[in-house]
């Protein structure tokens, strides 16, 4: 078990290729900025030495392991156009998690997501094992990054 937040996305509309590009490029500045700021950010599994992988059809992107602290956990990964898994085919919705376990990179998932869903708006559902409360690092980031109060992407009575 573990501190996890959750996105769903309807199957029959991912978003356009612009909302894709904006919010990669965006994610890429909050790495930037918690990078600056002390976090370390790794690829998909947090090898120490590695960075975030941006490419035209993904974003990916962990806390590092640096064979002293582990500071990864699960991958965070936003996919342009994500496949469904076979198990899910009939499922109207796209459905994704990724467990930070409170770990340094979460504030840069909440962030990211916070962005998600102001970018892609009604096509993304956003919620989380915490509250709004446990995004203040996020919240945070974000309003640093883009300079503007970040606000819940979630309703918080169905968290």
């Amino acid at each position: 078990m573990g501190y996890t937040h959750y996105v769903t996305r309807p199957t029959n509309n991912f978003g356009s290729a612009e909302m894709y590009g904006k919010l990669a490029l965006d994610a890429k500045a909050i790495c930037e900025y918690a990078q600056s700021n002390g976090i370390a950010l790794g690829d998909w599994d947090g090898r120490f030495g590695t960075q975030p992988s941006f490419t035209e059809g993904r974003f990916a992107l962990n806390g590092v392991d640096d064979g002293h602290t582990d500071y990864s956990h699960e991958s965070f990964i936003w996919d342009a156009l994500p496949s469904q898994p076979e198990y899910r085919k009939d499922d109207p919705n796209y459905f994704m998690f990724c467990k930070t376990a409170y770990k340094p990179y979460d504030a840069v998932v909440t962030a990211i997501l916070i962005r998600a869903k102001v970018i892609y708006g009604s096509l993304v559902t956003v919620s989380s094992d915490g509250n709004w409360a446990d995004w203040e690092l996020g919240q945070r980031m974000y309003a640093n990054v883009f300079g503007e109060v970040a606000e819940c992407p979630f309703n918080e009575v169905n968290v």
